[in-house]
């Protein structure tokens, strides 16, 4: 199995555990997505600029998939 699918099946199953916390649960998956944005965007994120941009493009997309802001 290639890197991608690996991160790809990870990915929905985030994506799937962020709905149910909404739904069953009421615990909002943009506080979720918040906080992890910004601790991307932190000093403390390991990694170059330019890779702290790519992973809060990726988080983006991914709150855009989930039908968010």
């Amino acid at each position: 199995m290639s890197q991608e699918a690996k991160i790809i099946a990870l990915e929905h199953i985030v994506f799937q555990l962020l709905k149910e916390l909404d739904l069953r649960h009421g615990l909002s998956s943009d506080m979720i997505l918040e906080r992890a944005l910004g601790s991307i965007q932190s000093k403390d994120y390991p990694g170059d600029p330019v890779r702290a941009a790519a992973a809060s493009g990726a988080l983006k997309d991914a709150w855009a998939f989930l039908g968010k802001k």
